[in-house]
């Protein structure tokens, strides 16, 4: 069985111990980080996880966002190579089928356009598993509000034949 994880972790390096512990104690086939918070000189590397990240922003002397996605060494797999100004990294992986796995970071103080996000899913051959921090609030997926990203997040799912995989419980937790 093939178990993906997404974890918008603000800081590998703050929450590096705790990724090991889980990286340990469960097989994950692939795990999809936003905030990594990494310089563009850092990488990271994990027992039995390749590790492929697009390093975080400068602004204003610190660092914004960071995206990464650790795959199990055992999981075929190869980095696709995509033409965006989001902060995105893909991986094609062969679990019980061949997958597109993307992580995505939004931030909250950059903006982005639904063509932007179109633009993403259609170089990404299908079937496709995106997961990331859109920083958009919906009652879909969990919050008690719905912001104006939020609202464009769920246009955005509409037009371009995505599901939501969720719940309904927050996404979100303090």
């Amino acid at each position: 069985m093939s178990v993906f994880i997404q974890w918008n972790m603000r800081g590998l390096q703050a929450n590096r111990e705790e990724l090991s512990l889980l990286l340990s104690q469960y097989d994950f086939t692939a795990v999809c980080i936003q905030e990594t918070l990494l310089h563009s000189d850092k990488t990271a590397s994990f027992k039995h996880y390749l590790y492929y990240g697009i390093s975080a922003v400068e602004n204003n002397g610190s660092l914004h966002g960071g995206v990464a996605i650790l795959v199990k060494n055992t999981t075929p797999h190869q980095q696709l190579h995509i033409n965006t100004g989001l902060q995105a990294i893909t991986l094609r992986a062969t679990c019980h089928k061949t997958i597109t796995i993307c992580t995505i970071y939004l931030s909250p103080s950059t903006a982005y356009t639904i063509t932007e996000l179109e633009t993403l899913i259609d170089q990404l051959p299908p079937p496709v598993l995106l997961l990331g921090d859109f920083n958009a609030h919906s009652q879909q997926w969990g919050s008690n509000k719905r912001s104006t990203r939020g609202k464009m997040a769920e246009n955005f799912l509409l037009k371009s034949y995505l599901f939501l995989l969720n719940s309904g419980s927050p996404t979100y937790l303090p």
